[in-house]
């Protein structure tokens, strides 16, 4: 027992040295972000944590006291012209979705508000059955079927609407 106690207690002395340690930020010749404890020969390399580093100091700071980053508009990548075209092309599609996506919301919420509106105006209703005769509803489904009208009225209908 005093032998684990006696590891435990060296183990403890060395965790302040082992997460001491430099860790260094470079990038390779093939545009590779790589990380090491030991600063590479030859190749400039940014301290990305260490002791006494302030850079480290900060990410390991609460968030309430890390100081805000202005950002930098510079860093703003510059597009050649087939790529500017498929980034007008992008925006083009997406916008074209986006007004896809509400002509298909509009037309759920007509939908759903007919529903509600002949479930809740009309006291026996006819439906079809899987065998294709005609039969009336029972109080159970009618009271889903209202559920899920308001449930799809919810849903897709903007809060002007509703």
């Amino acid at each position: 027992m005093t032998r684990t106690l006696f590891k435990t207690a060296c183990l403890l002395c060395c965790l302040p040295l082992l997460t001491a340690a430099d860790i260094y930020r470079w990038v390779d010749a093939d545009g590779v972000v790589n990380y090491t404890q030991q600063k590479p020969r030859g190749i400039e390399a940014e301290l990305v944590s260490g002791p006494g580093n302030t850079r480290a100091a900060v990410a390991k700071a609460p968030r309430a006291e890390r100081p805000t980053a202005q950002p930098d508009s510079a860093v703003q990548p510059v597009l050649n012209e087939d790529q500017q075209g498929m980034l007008r092309d992008l925006q083009a599609a997406e916008e074209a979705r986006q007004q896809e996506l509400a002509r298909v919301r509009e037309d759920n919420c007509t939908r759903a508000r007919s529903v509600l509106t002949r479930l809740t105006s009309k006291g026996r209703i006819r439906v079809r059955g899987e065998d294709g005769e005609y039969r009336i509803m029972n109080e159970e489904e009618r009271q889903s079927r209202i559920s899920e009208a308001q449930e799809g009225i919810a849903l897709n209908c903007s809060r002007a609407d509703a």
